[in-house]
């Protein structure tokens, strides 16, 4: 999967308020197996890797264990 389409599927899925959208248009750096936000959002930092069938995100916020979801990708986008 490329930056590309893991901000694409990022955009097309509303499933957290816009949070989604936002992570996706926001820079990225690349890490060893995806990409990281380097902006937090309200403490929250995030992680976006690719994952079968979709993107995977996880929110990092302090020292506890990350909340983590699967936002789909859409047939024909990728």
């Amino acid at each position: 999967m490329t930056e590309a389409e893991a901000r694409a599927a990022l955009r097309a899925f509303d499933g957290v308020g816009g949070l989604e959208a936002w992570i996706a248009a926001q820079p990225w750096r690349q890490a060893p197996s995806g990409w990281v936000v380097p902006e937090p959002f309200q403490g929250w930092r995030f992680r976006v890797e690719p994952a079968p069938g979709g993107v995977r995100v996880s929110a990092f916020m302090g020292k506890g264990d990350p909340a983590v979801w699967i936002v789909p990708v859409r047939p024909g986008r990728g």
